[in-house]
């Protein structure tokens, strides 16, 4: 009974479990690797194990950083089950097939390059075909939902509250003679009170839990200061004739923007100025929002008495065409924008900024993580100059961070979670090592239980670690 660490344990990106039963091998997440081109290439090209050995696949949730690689699973032979929740199910083709489209363009612009030099030509991870492959594997279940897998192996998936249909999972593991062992993941967990999502669903009563630890050393503000935070900066550029230029990311950010705006207006508390969501992929995702309303909250349902359609209003504007796009950028009208991508690396947002960043009157919001070296990162620290296009502009619009958007668990969060599960060990992953240790640290001293901080490639015998 042994579980590899195979990605996303000392850093968050490219989650990868298998659980090995000796009767039967099941893949937990199959991330996508986001890093260095190099890095990143030779990490997701290799699995580090064979996708025909894996008899059944559970996933977790639609991030890139967690379903992103399933088409290269596909692609190498991969053609048993894929598992989640309903909602997911109807996220992955958006996600997977946006992503084998990025892989394929980028690899055509290199071969201009590698062409001319006579070099051998770049291929793409994957393609379109890959993506269509695996997203004919996937089997949809609802919370909750008792789910039999080989080996004799069970699940069930609950609510963690993260973004649209994420889970948290419980598994359990038949013994001979003896109760099932009891696994418990919470590969990524989401915050209480957050917008348009139900709080986390708590597991109880796991021998193990495998848990995330992102920001095991931070203390987010409370959730329920966003739309305050929202307030003040829309009303305060707009009152000054500007426009707001909001960068987020498609899958979940903009649909959490959007609810919060039309909250605003329904009280009347900003002015009814244009919405654009200039994102088609973002567009798409909120059509899965307004398709799956029974994942959301009841302050979502309350406000959808009143308005109506929320993801698809009348004031919000949804920009097809590239044309559409160009016709925002010219107009000096105060409006609000959103666009991707969240980091301000490509996309449409950059336009946006191109053309607004040195008009003083507009403000650009950022409402999510910055990465070091983006955009994003650089204006979040207060850049004056930036480069845009390989042109210089001159920030003159304003900068502001909302520091209570954040879609996972806080130290105090997490702490309560591992307390309520009650597990007698702990893994912690998805979190840089500072992040890790801190936390570690933390619920040893709290919670008096062991705390284990896998690395990737590490591989621990389950049944050995419980003999008393």
């Amino acid at each position: 009974m042994k579980w590899h660490f195979l990605g996303g344990a000392s850093q968050v990106t490219g989650s990868k479990h298998i659980l090995e039963t000796g009767e039967t091998s099941l893949l937990f997440d199959c991330g996508l690797f986001q890093g260095r081109r190099k890095e990143a290439n030779e990490i997701n090209r290799n699995l580090g194990f064979a996708p025909g050995s894996i008899d059944a696949m559970v996933l977790s949730h639609a991030h890139i950083d967690h379903c992103g690689n399933i088409p290269t699973l596909a692609q190498q032979g991969y053609r048993n089950p894929i598992h989640t929740t309903t909602a997911t199910a109807d996220l992955l083709p958006i996600m997977l097939l946006d992503s084998a489209h990025i892989h394929e363009s980028d690899a055509a612009y290199l071969n201009q390059k590698t062409n001319r030099r006579g070099l051998p030509p770049i291929i793409p991870l994957y393609t379109k075909e890959d993506a269509d492959a695996a997203i004919r594997l996937i089997q949809p279940h609802k919370y909750l939902e008792p789910v039999a897998l080989p080996g004799g192996v069970s699940f069930v998936q609950m609510d963690a509250g993260h973004i649209l249909g994420s889970a948290v999972t419980r598994i359990e593991i038949p013994r001979p003679g003896t109760t099932p062992l009891r696994v418990g993941l919470a590969f990524d967990l989401g915050r209480y009170n957050l917008p348009l999502l139900n709080d986390p669903v708590q597991m109880k009563d796991v021998d193990i839990l495998i848990c995330e630890s992102t920001y095991g050393n931070r203390h987010h503000e409370d959730a329920l200061n966003e739309g305050e935070d929202l307030r003040e900066a829309i009303t305060r550029t707009l009152g000054r004739g500007g426009k707001v230029i909001i960068p987020t990311f498609a899958l979940g950010r903009a649909q959490e923007i959007i609810y919060l705006i039309a909250q605003l207006r329904q009280r009347g508390e900003i002015p009814e100025v244009p919405v654009y969501l200039d994102s088609p992929m973002a567009q798409a995702v909120s059509r899965v929002f307004g398709k799956n309303k029974s994942y959301l909250d009841e302050d979502f349902h309350a406000l959808y008495k009143l308005m109506g359609p929320i993801m698809s209003a009348k004031w919000l504007i949804f920009t097809e065409s590239v044309a559409e796009s160009k016709a925002i950028t010219s107009s000096s009208k105060p409006s609000i924008v959103l666009a991707a991508s969240g980091m301000c690396e490509h996309g449409r947002i950059l336009h946006h900024l191109k053309h607004g960043i040195e008009n003083e009157l507009n403000s650009v919001l950022l409402v999510g993580y910055q990465a070091a070296h983006t955009l994003g990162r650089r204006l979040h620290n207060g850049d004056k100059t930036v480069r845009i296009f390989g042109d210089e502009f001159t920030v003159r619009a304003e900068v502001e961070s909302l520091r209570s958007f954040s879609a996972h668990a806080d130290r105090t969060d997490l702490l309560r979670y591992v307390r309520e599960a009650a597990p007698r060990h702990v893994f912690l992953v998805h979190g840089e090592q500072d992040q890790r240790e801190s936390l570690g640290d933390l619920l040893r001293h709290e919670l008096n239980i062991d705390v284990h901080l896998p690395a990737n490639g590490d591989v621990v015998n389950f049944e050995k670690l419980l003999i008393p």
